[in-house]
């Protein structure tokens, strides 16, 4: 028997307070791709094997000695997202991985308790809803120690589409960095009373709008207008609206070039922009050209992903 598990990937549009003077903390909106995935595959052996990539073996010990998993099985990384360049790598790969070996021995696990094993979601909920459910994804922050709650989702049309480029410049930050540049963002923020509303007035009275009007235009308009705010507020511990100079060439590269909005994934060096299936080649090209003069690095035309990780057991 073999259990077969493929994993969106994502955009992470942004955390909306870094604040945190109310109830709850951080607050985020994202939307799940269908490229880059993570594919996992489980099959049955005599022991038990993790293959294919550095970090799953981490992963999969600890789903196995939590569930008390007690068969062998072979797992393997077939496929992975890019990681530590804001597409959300980890939290596929350990949801994927832990995912597919309950699906495997036959136990149903709700995704936020996993996730919870798995200590993923201290943050944003965004990787946790788009592999449960797909779409875009709002979700309003933590409280205490609980997972950030999902406040909506929305289906994604499906002929917009994303061309990503991923710069051949430094990794985004992650870990023990991430932590100590949040908790002096917030203290900064707090330090200067500084209100943080403008993300949430774009938030709900533009780019929601726009998605639910399936109106390209003001919904590129919104995300690119979204990312600024969310970078404005970044800017205490990235060094600008966004990480580097050349992501923001990029994004103004992409905006002059016909991209109806664009903007920066998480901590980068991912960035984006939004067309349409009619545009995307043309952009997708000349993003490459871009950075052949900057660098290198590599472009992905994904479409959203609405269903979220899908399972098959063969």
């Amino acid at each position: 028997m073999k259990t077969i598990l493929k994993t969106p990937s994502r955009i992470h549009f942004g955390i909306l307070d870094m604040k945190g003077d109310l109830k709850r903390m951080y607050g985020s909106v994202g939307v799940a791709l269908s490229d880059p995935r993570t594919i996992i595959e489980v099959s049955d052996a005599n022991d038990f094997q993790v293959f294919g990539e550095e970090r799953a073996p981490l992963y999969a010990k600890r789903v196995r000695n939590y569930f008390k998993i007690k068969r062998g099985m072979n797992i393997r990384v077939v496929e992975s997202i890019p990681p530590h360049v804001g597409l959300g790598s980890g939290t596929q790969l350990s949801l994927g991985i832990g995912y597919a070996m309950l699906k495997h021995v036959g136990m149903e696990v709700p995704i936020e308790r996993l996730a919870k094993v798995l200590g993923r979601g201290k943050r944003s909920g965004i990787g946790i809803y788009s592999f449960k459910h797909g779409g875009l994804i709002i979700d309003g922050g933590i409280k205490d120690d609980e997972l950030p709650i999902l406040i909506s989702r929305y289906e994604f049309p499906e002929d917009w589409l994303f061309v990503i480029g991923i710069p051949n410049i430094e990794e985004g930050i992650s870990g023990k960095e991430e932590d100590i540049s949040l908790r002096n963002l917030t203290k900064k923020l707090r330090e200067e009373n500084r209100c943080t509303c403008e993300t949430f007035r774009v938030l709900f009275l533009e780019l929601i709008p726009s998605l639910m009007e399936k109106d390209i235009q003001g919904f590129g308009e919104a995300i690119t207008r979204l990312e600024r705010e969310v970078g404005r507020m970044f800017s205490y511990v990235q060094g600008g609206i966004f990480r580097s100079p050349l992501i923001e060439k990029g994004v103004e590269f992409l905006l002059e070039n016909g991209a109806y909005g664009a903007g920066q994934s998480s901590w980068g060096p991912a960035f984006y922009g939004l067309t349409d299936k009619d545009s995307y080649q043309k952009l997708a090209d000349r993003l490459r050209d871009f950075l052949r003069k900057h660098g290198g690095g590599e472009v992905i035309v994904s479409r959203a992903n609405n269903i979220g990780a899908h399972v098959i057991t063969i």
